[in-house]
């Protein structure tokens, strides 16, 4: 395998994907920016081009809400291919929403900090990297403030989700029973564009009947006028988000070195890290014992605090939390071996040690469609990283070839079929490449602190 021809390929996708101000993450079917897609993009671009990474977040945050909120997608007002568009969600219904540019109404995982600190890191400039950084801080500081009082008000140190959108995995088996207790009470009219955008392929997205609710539950969203608090009490779907919060505790680590970085106070953070610290387990761990069980169900779980029970499903979000840090030293061995487990995927039966999205026994797996089976890059490098942290490097390094191993021969695809390989979903996909870059440079920015 050729790695320089690779690495060549992934910055020719960067760069075929920015669009002045920022970076789609797929021509057709992804016209606009997404949030978590823009920190992906920006670690990407940090190893080549600061100015740019610098651009994709500033852009990002200056559709920042008043209340804190990034708003998961920001919209380019001259494409009109996809649904739902800024009319749809109308946010002009909230008085903390930007006026002079359109967005969604809900936000996505917080990998924005991380980013920020590899712009910092691979810089060659850094008094203006840190003049970046001082730029941007109080605003990834507010964003953070708002996921830890007005999405827990708990004080839990962990995020609620409104939304599968807002999780990132959005059709993930994980919401089914959550939405399956949500009933449509009206017609909805629309037509679904990225049907047309797949070209016809829709056993590679979700099913119209959970994209149905999707959009219902903006609907929702707009009859609270996105009013958190009014949300928080009567939402009907209302859940715990594991790789959110995974995500989110290792971002609060990452703003404590761009803190101590700029001379400012991080006690703030600090007490936010400590209280997830405290609550990871209550929340995400169904054994009161705190120990990881011999079975997967007795892994991780996102937490409904609708049901007030924990969603036990096979999924790759269980697997998630070893980015955290958080599992303790004497556990991380049983850990490992579900991750091996889950790489295995069935004797001869997977294409790659890379980890589908949900494990191949289960009735709900679906080898094409989206978060119910394939490979997804994201995750798999936040995998990666979580057991370079844990010193599994043979592990880790047999993840990061099998992703070099799918872009090779199959292209920077959205997403990839575990039994095959065959790519996926969108085409030449901003943050495969922009992953695959960091997996190629591996420097160690990423592995937590």
């Amino acid at each position: 395998m050729n790695l320089d021809r690779v690495l060549e390929d992934a910055k020719k996708v960067l760069e075929g994907n920015w669009r002045g101000n920022f970076t789609i993450p797929a021509a057709t079917l992804y016209p606009h920016q997404w949030s978590w897609d823009a920190a992906f993009i920006a670690i990407g671009n940090s190893y080549f081009n600061t100015e740019r990474a610098i651009r994709e977040l500033e852009f990002l945050f200056d559709a920042q809400w008043q209340n804190g909120m990034v708003p998961h997608i920001v919209f380019n007002e001259k494409e009109k291919t996809y649904f739902p568009a800024a009319d749809f969600y109308d946010i002009t219904r909230s008085p903390y929403a930007p006026k002079h540019i359109g967005t969604s109404g809900m936000t996505q995982p917080a990998i924005h900090a991380i980013a920020c600190y590899y712009i910092y890191e691979n810089a060659k400039d850094k008094i203006k990297a840190k003049d970046f950084l001082s730029r941007i801080y109080p605003k990834l500081k507010h964003f953070h403030k708002f996921l830890l009082t007005d999405r827990d008000p708990e004080k839990s140190g962990l995020v609620t989700i409104f939304h599968p959108w807002e999780s990132g995995l959005d059709d993930s088996p994980v919401w089914d029973e959550a939405l399956a207790k949500i009933r449509i009470q009206h017609t909805l009219k629309f037509e679904r564009l990225d049907v047309i955008a797949v070209g016809g392929a829709k056993n590679t997205i979700p099913s119209d009947d959970m994209y149905n609710k999707f959009i219902y539950m903006i609907e929702l969203m707009k009859q609270y006028d996105y009013d958190q608090q009014k949300m928080y009490e009567s939402f009907p779907f209302k859940i715990k988000g594991l790789v959110f919060s995974s995500i989110l505790h290792i971002a609060n680590k990452y703003m404590v070195r761009i803190a101590d970085i700029l001379g400012e106070d991080a006690q703030e953070i600090k007490e936010w890290i400590s209280r997830t610290e405290a609550n990871f387990y209550k929340y995400f761990h169904p054994d009161i014992s705190q120990k990881l069980g011999s079975t997967e169900e007795l892994l991780f779980c996102n937490y409904d605090l609708i049901s007030r029970d924990w969603i036990r499903k096979r999924t790759i979000s269980s697997l998630v939390p070893i980015y955290t840090g958080l599992v303790p030293k004497d556990q991380i061995d049983v850990f490992e071996k579900w991750i091996a487990h889950a790489r295995s995927c069935g004797e001869g039966k997977c294409h790659t040690p890379a980890l589908p999205s949900t494990d191949l026994d289960e009735p709900y797996f679906k080898h094409l469609t989206y978060w119910r089976g394939p490979i997804w890059v994201n995750v798999n490098w936040l995998i990666w990283l979580g057991l370079l942290k844990y010193g599994y490097n043979d592990a880790a390094e047999r993840i990061r070839q099998g992703i070099f191993e799918l872009v090779a021969n199959h292209g920077f695809r959205e997403y990839y079929d575990p039994f095959t390989g065959r790519g996926l979903g969108g085409k030449s996909f901003s943050w495969t490449a922009a992953l695959v870059i960091d997996m190629i440079k591996d420097r160690g920015i990423g592995i937590p602190p």
